[in-house]
């Protein structure tokens, strides 16, 4: 809504659609707003998991697609779609395999650039990005190879999740970084959740495939879904993977969901024996010295 109003981002002022989806009360209101001002689509999206909303959460997947082929005036052909999905699933496989490195010690790429490059990964050109992020797992497995690393071997990993961090939201992670430890993992929808699962590539029809596309989406473990035991179980499956040293789970100001999940998440975290805390903050910069303080506390436990 922000860089709407103020005209920055170039991918909105050039959109002939902007796609959102109700998975908060947050969202749902703002596109409400948003969409007097640019031409919006909203896609509802199911809070609970079973039979009844995931036939109501393909159908919406078919929906939009059937409001892309009108906007565009193309078909979506069984050809292109699986031709679009193994695009995706290359870009998630490359960024998998970048991933992979971090669980190395000392830690060959910081969890700055990490977030950056799925960041990029939202917007770039699938094939291009695809073929970049592959030359940085080349590099980082090298480096892992030669015992090089972003912070020196022992440094504190943190295992990051929580609200999504979004352009230009980049300072949690340095503070986290610059105060001596490295963020070795991301549980969040500008993380894992946006690679590490496939969309199946051996569908024969258009709707097999979007069938595909839709129940991929819909095992996301996002705060917007009840019950939600799958997040506790991927972050404490990461943390351990990723030998993490400490949780940092981050809530967003007025991101109730995630604020309301941290009381779960910290339990989970305390029974597998993984150090925790939880923060809440915004865009502002206002409180770098708080949050300062209370990651190198925090570091400094653990």
């Amino acid at each position: 809504m922000g860089f709407k109003l103020a005209r920055v981002c170039p991918y909105i002022e050039s959109a002939d659609l902007v796609v959102g989806e109700n998975t908060c009360d947050g969202k749902k209101k703002a596109y409400e707003q948003f969409g007097r001002l640019k031409d919006t689509y909203v896609m509802d999206v199911p809070h609970v998991r079973n039979d009844d909303t995931r036939t109501q959460w393909r159908n919406e997947v078919k929906r939009l697609a059937a409001r892309l082929e009108g906007l565009t005036g193309q078909k979506i052909t069984a050809d292109s779609l699986r031709a679009a999905i193994k695009l995706a699933n290359d870009k998630r496989r490359a960024l998998q395999r970048l991933d992979a490195t971090r669980a190395a010690d000392p830690v060959p790429i910081s969890g700055l650039d990490c977030l950056l490059t799925v960041q990029a990964a939202f917007m770039d050109d699938s094939a291009r990005l695809t073929g970049a992020i592959n030359d940085m797992a080349t590099e980082c497995e090298k480096r892992v190879e030669d015992g090089v690393g972003v912070t020196p071997r022992g440094a504190k990993c943190i295992l990051y999740t929580g609200t999504p961090m979004a352009v230009p939201n980049w300072r949690l992670f340095n503070i986290i970084e610059k105060a001596g430890g490295v963020v070795v993992g991301e549980e969040c929808c500008t993380g894992s959740r946006y690679y590490k699962d496939l969309v199946p590539e051996d569908g024969e029809t258009v709707d097999q495939m979007l069938d595909d596309i839709a129940d991929r989406y819909l095992n996301i473990q996002c705060a917007i879904f009840t019950p939600n035991e799958g997040r506790k179980r991927d972050v404490i499956d990461m943390a351990r993977r990723f030998r993490a040293d400490g949780i940092i789970d981050c809530s967003l100001q007025f991101c109730t969901i995630y604020d309301m999940e941290s009381t779960g998440m910290a339990l989970a975290a305390r029974e597998a024996g993984i150090p925790y805390m939880h923060l809440t903050t915004g865009y502002s910069n206002e409180d770098d010295g708080q949050l300062k303080t209370r990651v190198e506390a925090f570091l400094e436990m653990i």
